[in-house]
């Protein structure tokens, strides 16, 4: 059908389908008076057909297999399927790990049961790992071990970035206070010929 749009034999070449849709271009183009209808659907033949795997260039007879073709199609649709999935495992694995923190929080908090700090403990690690999860959400999923790893390399360093926030807040602090104190010595030692209030 692409073929036919473009007015081109089946065993066409690059070169030719490419010089024919050119010309069909200056036809049909909207801007120039043309039908956009037409236009679009040279575009998409062209677009098809020019997406298609490598062609023979000389001569050979393009074989027709539609069985192929459809099983490329379904194949595709996996592939979208399995992308889908993928993109939207991580955010998955945080919604799942969170309810099952939620769950064995619930269950060792000794209100209906024996206290269990056990259960306490791994809900805590399992909201903690949601978050590691939630963090990588977007990113493609490669497997169970995989999104485990990138969850507490996340964790790992987000805490890492904390604990240098509060390191360099410290050190502003211990520098402040270090300057207060050279400044109270240089004035009770060397300056004080100043005024009480300075």
């Amino acid at each position: 059908m692409h073929y036919e749009v473009l007015g081109v034999r089946e065993d066409a070449t690059r070169r030719e389908i490419s010089a024919a849709y050119r010309q069909l271009v200056k036809r049909h183009h909207p801007d120039k008076g043309g039908d956009p209808a037409t236009f679009q659907q040279v575009t998409l033949a062209y677009n098809a057909l020019n997406n298609e795997p490598e062609r023979k260039t000389r001569g050979g007879q393009r074989k027709s297999m539609p069985a192929l073709d459809q099983a490329a199609g379904e194949r595709t649709l996996l592939q979208q399927a399995q992308e889908f999935v993928s993109v939207r495992a991580f955010a998955s694995l945080s919604a799942l790990s969170f309810l099952l923190g939620v769950l064995l929080i619930d269950a060792g908090d000794g209100v209906n049961e024996d206290y269990n700090p056990f259960l306490l403990a791994a809900g805590g690690v399992s909201i903690l790992l949601c978050v590691g999860f939630f963090a990588n959400r977007g990113q493609p999923y490669k497997g169970l071990r995989a999104a485990l790893l990138r969850a507490l390399h996340s964790i790992a360093y987000f805490l890492f970035d904390v604990m240098m926030r509060l390191y360099v807040i410290l050190a502003l602090i211990f520098s402040v206070v270090v300057l207060v104190a050279l400044l109270n010595w240089l004035k009770k030692n060397y300056l004080n010929f100043l005024p009480p209030h300075f």
